[in-house]
């Protein structure tokens, strides 16, 4: 009797683990195991169940591991007060979007000598273990992105002319890193000599004079999109993620291989404990695949959600990447992603002078189509601008940073650090 009862029990282990529907219907045609299975209600039923249950758990189990896992701190470079360069922006940017993807890969390191060697494996260390995002604002200038055109700028030609930054981006390799990280002091330098922003500084009539008296750069970069504007009064935030580190950039999804269900099943949170209890799904398994279309959506929703906390309601539209409030747009958002490594970002009108944008097609829209903060009823009404027209723009310049953060943690679920020194990277 003790055997047979060893029997069963190996046999039930193997139909829970297991869940082969042939060990079943061996269960069930053995004599000596009928007297048994009168003792249950239905076993088949409940044997499956308990397969799919235990099978359920232990894959979110897993995610919920891997979750620890892939959730990345994130450097916060908080620059907002400064008015920087777009091109030192730009090269530094370059830098960590290809060092990220060059030394993720990169075993070949024998050609560098001991001290190259250690810098290296420092900075490895630190892109491992790293996001980074820069907030700041940048002198008035003009980049085109890669579906840009002549036609978007509306300067007079003999006023400006174009500047390839892409050939910065495309020809980096080993020895491009370990040419920037021996003038890393020298970028926070220029870094430490920009100029503050000041709201009472009139930079238009600045930049007129400037384009009179000698051909402004218009920078052509690796971005996506069309021609943008950037300049005092428009708050910029740049990543460079690594974006598979964040579980909100992945969907979720139910494989099966019974014949009886499509291969891919995408879920909701609502039908989801029904669907995986559902008898015919014995064997279920649950995908996190990267979503492109999520990932572009989460970076809205950090504008959003910045603005939310102003109780500045915004939405985005189905066929326009970007923010918008009411039918004018008031968020950028422009991506470079290579081997899921991100740069440049997204932009924020908080008090831009619009007499800049009447001389492109920013992002093919006209000048009209866009607004600033600084426009808004809802922001006058809370003294950011008083009766005496007297504005306030470094409180709420303060906000919007604050804010954006405590956005980006929230979307991304990451912990942030927030410094104002680059050399930290390379600690």
């Amino acid at each position: 009797m003790n055997k047979k009862l060893l029997v069963i029990e190996i046999l039930l282990n193997i139909i829970v683990f297991c869940g082969a529907n042939k060990y079943i219907k061996i269960f069930k045609n053995e004599s000596y195991s009928r007297g048994i299975c009168l003792s249950f209600k239905n076993p088949e039923h409940k044997i499956k169940n308990m397969f799919i249950r235990n099978k359920y758990k232990l894959s979110i189990k897993k995610y919920i591991k891997s979750k620890v896992q892939m959730s990345n701190e994130i450097y916060v470079f908080d620059f907002s007060k400064k008015l920087i360069d777009y091109r030192l922006v730009f090269e530094l940017q370059n830098f960590l979007h290809q060092s990220k993807i060059i030394l993720q890969n990169e075993n070949n390191l024998n050609i560098l000598n001991k001290l190259e060697l250690n810098k290296i494996k420092n900075l490895k260390k630190n892109l491992d273990k790293y996001d980074f995002c820069f907030i700041l604002q940048h002198t008035p200038c003009y980049t085109l992105g890669s579906v840009a055109d002549s036609n978007d700028i509306l300067l007079d030609k003999k006023n400006y002319y174009v500047e390839e930054l892409r050939s910065i981006y495309n020809n980096f390799d080993l020895n491009k890193i370990i040419q920037f990280m021996n003038k890393c002091e020298n970028v926070k330098n220029d870094i430490d000599k920009c100029e503050y922003y000041d709201e009472k500084k009139d930079y238009y009539n600045e930049f007129l004079q400037n384009v009179n008296e000698k051909k402004i750069p218009i920078y052509r970069i690796n971005r996506g999109g069309k021609a943008t504007y950037h300049g005092p009064g428009q708050l910029v935030l740049y990543f460079i993620f690594n974006l598979k580190n964040y579980p909100s950039n992945y969907s979720e999804r139910i494989t099966s291989s019974n014949c009886n269900y499509p291969k891919k099943h995408f879920i909701t949170q609502k039908n989801k404990e029904n669907h995986l209890l559902d008898d015919n799904n014995n064997n279920m398994n649950i995908e996190h695949s990267f979503d492109l279309h999520k990932t572009i959506n989460n970076f809205q929703k950090i504008g959003m959600e910045t603005l939310n906390k102003l109780k500045i309601k915004t939405h985005i539209k189905d066929n326009i990447i970007g923010v918008f409030y009411n039918d004018k747009k008031i968020i950028s958002i422009g991506l470079k992603i290579r081997k899921y490594i991100s740069m440049h970002g997204m932009s924020l009108n908080f008090n831009i002078n619009k007499n800049f944008l009447k001389f492109l097609l920013s992002c093919g829209m006209n000048h009209s189509h866009y607004v600033s903060l600084h426009e808004l009823i809802e922001i006058k009404k809370k003294n950011y601008i008083n009766d005496n027209k007297k504005s306030n723009h470094s409180t709420l310049l303060e906000k919007l940073t604050a804010n954006s953060i405590e956005s980006l943690k929230m979307i991304f679920g990451a912990k942030v650090k927030v410094v104002d020194d680059i050399r930290g990277i390379f600690a």
